[in-house]
């Protein structure tokens, strides 16, 4: 996944600290399961479908205080390993090899070539694991692959073979416990990351004549250009995706992350929408609230001990 799910900017400390625990126990579980380097494919986007299972699933969860690479004199809370968070690594990793592969094809360079080689031994071990999770995204990417050949016209018909590949992944991790409303929550989660990637790359694939959903139905001369002439579809598009996916979450019944998935699902999909709608360039990697927060903590600290030591 990308990167396009993320806590918006009100959300509270305590919530922060409860996303970094899952995304760093993912993170941390995910080194022990399938090797150091395959740590880096964790990401902000795989984080929410962490939490958002574990609540579904009434998954119990523990915390851990440890260090860890980048953060080696500090400890900090993170999610205990449990069976669920080692399938969602895995299907992570699933995941992030399919992307690197179909970068590869689309001829996005030597990085995809480099990621897919360090994640080959991590792969490996993924499939075995969960089999079922690899048939369903290597269906799901072929369909994409000859929808994109054929240079396919219409935003819902192109996301749908995204947004259906995260909910078979969904039904598979959910299983008897599934429902309606949580399989078409992640559906329209999907379908989102899917749309906002497409729209956050739309100058790099103009420039290498890459197949991109938006250029292939309204043709492209600048990003600007392209916001301004059709804003109020774009919004549409988002706005409809995002009120489908709040429609399905309302529908839900939730015992342990209530309020940080809906800040989420409420407010950080709307924020990133809006960020994406006026950029006039590719959106920066985010960074969660809460990195900021330790940074200036950190750096209040050192002028005190500072000004302390005059």
């Amino acid at each position: 996944m990308y990167g396009y799910v993320v806590p918006p900017s009100s959300v509270t400390p305590q919530e922060l600290t409860l996303f970094n625990a899952f995304y760093c126990g993912l993170c941390i579980r995910t080194g022990k399961l399938m090797g150091q380097r395959a740590r880096l494919t964790t990401n902000f986007d795989m984080t929410f479908l962490n939490v958002l299972l574990h609540d579904l699933l009434s998954q119990g969860v523990e915390f851990r205080a440890t260090t860890c690479l980048l953060s080696p004199f500090r400890k900090k809370a993170v999610v205990d390993e449990n069976p669920l968070l080692d399938k969602i690594a895995a299907v992570n990793i699933i995941l992030s090899y399919y992307k690197a592969t179909d970068g590869i094809i689309d001829g996005e360079g030597l990085k995809y070539r480099v990621a897919r080689s360090s994640l080959a031994s991590a792969y490996k071990k993924s499939k075995e694991m969960l089999p079922r999770a690899d048939e369903i995204v290597s269906a799901g990417y072929e369909r994409l692959r000859k929808l994109e050949d054929a240079n396919a016209v219409g935003i819902d018909r192109v996301s749908d073979a995204f947004a259906g590949m995260m909910q078979g992944l969904a039904q598979l991790l959910l299983g008897e416990n599934a429902s309606e409303n949580s399989l078409r929550l992640i559906y329209n989660i999907g379908k989102f990351v899917y749309l906002a990637d497409a729209l956050d790359d739309i100058d790099e694939d103009a420039r290498a004549k890459r197949y991109n959903p938006f250029l292939a139905q309204f043709g492209y001369k600048s990003r600007i250009s392209f916001l301004k002439e059709n804003k109020e579809y774009l919004e549409q598009c988002f706005n409809m995706t995002v009120n489908r996916a709040i429609e399905c979450f309302n529908g839900l019944e939730f015992t342990q992350s209530y309020d940080l998935l809906r800040g989420i699902v409420y407010y950080g999909l709307r924020q990133k929408t809006q960020q994406l709608l006026s950029s006039s360039k590719k959106l920066k990697k985010p960074i969660i609230k809460a990195d900021v927060m330790q940074a200036k903590r950190k750096k209040h600290k050192e002028k005190y001990a500072i000004e302390e030591n005059k």
